[in-house]
């Protein structure tokens, strides 16, 4: 086998230098995931070159059934590094990260579940029903509660318990899923996006799952884009626009951030080791860009993160730069062609309202056009027609100058719809 891939997991199970070996989880460009164990008596070879995100091309794998007791992944496959494996580390930035895929808990519940099947689960702590340390016997369990209401009973065991307890106790909460040996991750309050986005809509509640449309509009206000630029406080809402232009101001369109977490860093170059705790080999870069909005003639400021531009643009901000230098063109702060392809798109936007920055954070966006619609008509019981201005040919570049200039009123000609309604038909137009 030749394979490219990333390690999306990689932990170590037993004790070092003696029994110790390293388990890992593989992801191709397709996405698709298989388990990976380097056994102890072939960790001392590879154990300084296996590192979690970092991306390798792998020779010569044994291939056996994955059965045993407890499965990482569902692949009917997993591989053992034997005495001729090959590994070589190699620049693959295409190849996507980790990806939880959280289960609901009333499926849990219900027991419609594959038994033995490593899962991901995300909740807020509801209450510590029973605790037990002592030297012999360190055992936490306490109830889950996810966005439906729906409770989960869950176990950690020694280190796992300890750490959840030392959080617990530093904060005073009242609060009260069993770990998997090693292979499971307790992850508290860590800075990735998925934990954000649960932290946005999880003012937990009874009442059945939120759709993806009901989170989109949950705790947010539908607001036009002239009502948007008014705002003086803190603020959520939803808005239909289309990014017309793209604002150069004295932000970089990119900026230099730790592989695992999305901190920034001041280390331009080189291995750091991030305030999140993880080592890096080198910093990774990732999208800021500051959008304009254009909606009935009016235009508002967004700003996209990085997930948001490498969702819209097709490629992560180190694959755009990568080009950019191919291309002769070594400044990082120029801004680069790929961005032209954020112009154009009528999307929904949910946006912050940061009023101490000034600015309008995009939290989430949607194209789907069954949603757009949803927003319009909750923008046309407002009586504002936000539709009738929306542009189909944006401006590509403008200057910071001009963007604030171009708050009050767009320079690009409105394209006149016929209703409050985008049809599929003009989508495609």
């Amino acid at each position: 086998l030749k394979l490219a891939v990333r390690i999306t997991d990689l932990w170590f199970v037993g004790t070092p230098d003696k029994s110790e070996q390293a388990e890992m989880v593989f992801v191709d460009s397709e996405g698709d995931q298989i388990h990976a164990i380097c056994k102890s008596d072939h960790l001392k070879s590879w154990k300084a070159d296996l590192k979690e995100n970092c991306t390798y091309v792998m020779h010569n794998f044994k291939v056996v059934k994955n059965d045993g007791q407890f499965r990482v992944c569902e692949h009917e496959y997993k591989l053992f590094f034997i005495g001729v494996t090959v590994v070589r580390e190699a620049d693959l930035h295409e190849l996507p990260f980790k990806e939880f895929r959280f289960v609901e808990f009333a499926n849990v519940v219900a027991g419609n579940f594959v038994s033995g099947l490593l899962v991901d689960i995300i909740g807020v702590v509801d209450q510590v029903v029973f605790r037990h340390v002592s030297s012999k016997n360190t055992r936490v369990v306490f109830r889950m509660k996810d966005l439906s209401g729906e409770i989960l009973s869950c176990t950690l065991w020694e280190n796992y318990c300890a750490q959840f307890l030392s959080y617990l106790n530093e904060r005073s909460y009242p609060a009260s899923v069993s770990n998997s040996f090693k292979a499971s991750k307790l992850l508290i309050n860590y800075p990735i996006l998925e934990i954000q986005e649960f932290k946005e809509s999880s003012q937990v509640s009874g009442g059945s799952q939120l759709s993806s449309k009901d989170s989109f509009l949950s705790k947010a206000e539908a607001k036009t884009i002239l009502e948007i630029n008014a705002i003086s406080e803190d603020a959520v809402c939803v808005t239909v626009g289309t990014i017309s232009k793209i604002v150069m101001d004295n932000h970089s369109w990119c900026y230099p951030a730790c592989a695992q977490c999305h901190r920034k860093t001041d280390i331009p170059i080189g291995p750091f080791t991030c305030g999140c705790g993880k080592d890096n080999d080198q910093p990774i870069l990732r999208y800021r860009v500051e959008v304009m909005v254009t909606q009935n003639n009016k235009s508002g400021k967004f700003l996209l993160w990085d997930r948001e531009c490498a969702e819209l643009i097709g490629q992560t901000a180190d694959d755009v730069n990568r080009v950019k230098i191919e291309d002769g063109d070594l400044d990082l702060n120029a801004s680069p062609q790929a961005l032209d392809k954020l112009l154009g798109h009528v999307l929904a936007f949910k946006v912050r309202i940061q009023s101490r920055f000034k600015n309008a954070v995009v939290l989430k966006y949607s194209k789907d056009l069954d949603l757009i619609n949803v927003v319009l008509e909750m923008l046309a019981d407002t009586n504002h027609d936000p539709v009738a201005g929306l542009p189909l040919t944006p401006k590509k570049w403008m200057s910071s100058d001009e963007a604030n200039d171009g708050l009050g009123s767009s320079q690009i000609s409105s394209a006149q719809l016929s209703s409050n309604k985008l049809t599929r038909h003009s989508q495609r137009s």
